[in-house]
């Protein structure tokens, strides 16, 4: 195989769990002659650039670094984009945890499904020690393998044309959201989006408390706001209408039991809420910062 590929890793204060990222890059089987390793860091307030600086300079792989200086994820991402290359754009969360064929399959499949512009990995059951870990898996679980409405873009592959197609990233969002973005760009372009089964991933940490929960949910309902003002579509505000909330909660129990064969797993209905009310309240500040008031939008 001799097709070309840009890893893109963007980073910010992830100083304590970024090294995870390092080893599922530095375990590829993929060749090291046709990878360009691009990472962005939004502004880091502790170690995250001197680490990730030192890594470049250690692995193999052609790298390029750079920061945004806190613009946001949305500009970091397509700073990724303006100095990738080759035919496909692999994204790396900081905290992922990828199998070393992960590269390859992906290219693989890709290279077979033309028609495809992006795909993500397929994320692999692990045991959840806490059962606030078994519910924010049950939150990210894609209950649709075929065709996916949206994937998000940690443990995912792009067509690079396709990305540039569409206008790549929108860099005016400065947190979560970005990928749901282009996912949507995507699909309206005509192009489909899917799920890699032989390409594994799974996020190494996740939320073991309450407050985590919280923290992390409310960022997507702060980016699901910047969203709705953009495409003007209800699911994003329906999610927050409690009938609603109550059958993705029992969904989600069934999801994470079929999956985790933990009966803890039934607690997500109430957790559900939760993570609904955190987004939520995410949702309202947001709104009351006038973030996706701008610009027409």
């Amino acid at each position: 195989m001799s097709v070309k590929v840009t890893i893109g890793l963007c980073v910010k204060d992830a100083a304590k769990v970024v090294r995870t990222a390092f080893r599922s890059i530095s375990i590829q089987d993929y060749p090291r002659e046709l990878l360009k390793l691009v990472i962005v860091d939004d502004g880091s307030s502790d170690e995250t650039l001197s680490l990730v600086t030192k890594f470049a300079k250690q692995i193999n792989i052609k790298t390029f670094v750079a920061s945004t200086g806190g613009k946001g994820l949305g500009a970091a991402r397509q700073i990724v984009i303006n100095n990738a290359e080759g035919d496909y754009l692999v994204w790396v969360d900081d905290d992922l945890v990828l199998s070393k064929d992960f590269i390859r399959n992906a290219v693989e499949f890709m290279e077979r499904n033309p028609t495809v512009g992006a795909a993500q990995g397929a994320l692999v059951p692990i045991r959840r020690k806490t059962i606030i870990g078994i519910i924010d898996y049950g939150v990210i679980v894609n209950p649709n393998l075929r065709k996916p409405k949206r994937i998000g873009a940690g443990g995912s592959i792009f067509r690079l044309k396709a990305l540039k197609n569409v206008g790549g990233f929108d860099v005016r969002i400065k947190g979560a959201g970005e990928d749901l973005d282009v996912s949507r760009r995507l699909i309206r372009s005509g192009w489909e989006l899917a799920i890699i089964s032989t390409a594994r991933f799974y996020p190494k940490y996740q939320p073991a408390t309450l407050k985590a929960l919280f923290k992390k949910h409310f960022w997507y309902g702060y980016g699901n706001h910047f969203l709705y003002h953009k495409y003007k579509e209800q699911w994003l505000l329906n999610e927050y209408f409690p009938p609603i909330t109550l059958l993705l909660g029992l969904r989600g129990s069934y999801l994470i039991w079929r999956t985790t064969k933990k009966k803890k797993g039934l607690f997500f209905v109430i957790l559900h809420f939760v993570a609904t009310l955190s987004r939520y309240v995410g949702f309202i500040r947001s709104h009351l910062n006038a973030y996706g008031h701008v610009n027409g939008i």
